[in-house]
């Protein structure tokens, strides 16, 4: 699907892309609507941000745009967190010299957040990561993650990688204990 100049594609597999709209402003993003299907990952497929299509969001990279990511969980997991992470070459984690990554710089205009886990946290080396956590998504719900991708140096295309992490490991909820006085 392209919009405004920019193609997103599901071509990776792992997902369906069911729509794409907005400019990519930060008061216009790129809304893409995407269903997950399966385990895995899942990877958007970015094309055509390039220096001619520019910087949308007003930070000083070369190009950028603001990125809303509506994402339903068509699984029968449970999501207890979500890390995307953004890849020029598939496959490989994106380096510092790569130019590409979620607004990182002094003063950027980042703006990562999601409305169903309440903690975002930043990895800018040695790749770009964001790992959404503290919070879940139930098989059958949506959650919309809110990101700016910027690049300094574009490419082709790109890729935005979502993971779900399966748990290793659950244990029960903890069972009240009432201690008793010994006489």
């Amino acid at each position: 699907m392209t919009v405004a100049g920019i193609t997103f594609s599901d071509a990776e597999g792992g997902f369906v892309l069911e729509s794409a709209t907005g400019t990519g402003r930060l008061d216009d993003p790129f809304v893409v609507v995407e269903r997950i299907t399966g385990k895995g990952e899942a990877a958007l497929t970015v094309t055509g941000l390039t220096p001619a299509f520019g910087n949308q969001v007003g930070t000083a990279h070369l190009a950028g745009f603001a990125l809303v990511k509506v994402v339903h969980n068509d699984t029968a997991e449970t999501w207890r967190d979500f890390p995307v992470e953004l890849q020029e070459q598939r496959g490989d984690q994106s380096p510092y010299g790569d130019g590409l990554s979620f607004a990182q710089a002094p003063d950027a205009v980042r703006g990562i957040r999601a409305d169903r886990f309440t903690v975002a946290q930043m990895y800018d080396e040695p790749r770009d990561m964001v790992l959404f956590h503290d919070g879940t998504v139930a098989p059958g719900a949506t959650v919309v993650l809110r990101v700016v991708v910027t690049d300094n140096t574009p490419s082709a295309h790109f890729y935005v990688v979502q993971r779900r992490i399966q748990p290793t490991a659950s244990l029960p909820p903890r069972s009240r204990r009432v201690a008793r006085a010994v006489p």
